[in-house]
């Protein structure tokens, strides 16, 4: 059974006194236990789609249904943070917390108990091949690959059963990209859990159960 299916969605930009169609009655169903590259040409609407299914926005018509429930019937914030995970491409970290401390925030969010958090957070961070000396440092003090690392572990937190991803091995070298497309295909393999990933790489396509390229704001398999 699917777990997240995309029924005739449409989506339109508006710009001053133009609106331009970014996906155009794209339907698609997503199923736990597999591993997605979502391709497609600058502008083409991943993003935009990304966003549809984290629950950031709705579809200017059409359905996204999650475990069959329409989102737009749904408490957004309740399933952002107990549903979907989401690792986003500029890897919106606190800037104020360490980097310990933004990998505990969605469980503290969830009120799990802080030293449960805490624990938990270091084994995700182990996990992401992140080093314990640099847990107590601030986003700013890390490099942009240790960030996106700590934004990898941070949308592992929860065991939710959605996983999405913008650009994950973006700006990790090939050692650390390759331990990361690894963890995400476990994470679908074996967590039985549905992984989205929007993706350049090649690597990651090459990895990939399956690759969905978006065109001409419809949906398909490669």
């Amino acid at each position: 059974m699917a777990i997240l299916e995309l029924s005739d969605i449409r989506y339109r930009y508006n710009t001053d006194k133009t609106q331009r169609a970014v996906l155009n009655g794209m339907s698609y169903a997503f199923a736990c236990g597999t591993f997605y590259a979502l391709v497609g040409k600058s502008g083409a609407g991943k993003s935009t789609l990304l966003s549809l299914m984290a629950g950031l926005d709705l579809p200017d018509s059409g359905e996204v249904r999650f475990e069959g429930v329409s989102t737009a019937g749904m408490n957004l914030d309740e399933y952002r943070r107990k549903k979907v995970s989401v690792i986003y491409q500029d890897f919106a970290l606190f800037p104020l917390l360490t980097a310990l401390e933004n990998i505990m925030y969605p469980m503290e969010l969830c009120h799990v108990p802080k030293q449960e958090a805490k624990q938990e957070a270091l084994r995700l961070a182990e996990r992401v091949s992140l080093p314990k000396t640099l847990l107590d440092r601030y986003p700013s003090h890390i490099s942009g690959g240790e960030q996106q690392r700590v934004a990898i572990a941070r949308g592992l937190t929860m065991d939710r059963r959605l996983l999405l991803a913008d650009e994950p091995t973006g700006n990790l070298d090939s050692e650390n990209s390759d331990i990361i497309i690894d963890l995400l295909a476990e994470l679908a393999h074996e967590e039985n859990r549905c992984v989205i990933v929007v993706t350049h790489d090649l690597s990651v396509m090459d990895r990939a159960d399956v690759v969905c390229r978006i065109q001409d704001g419809k949906l398909e398999e490669r």
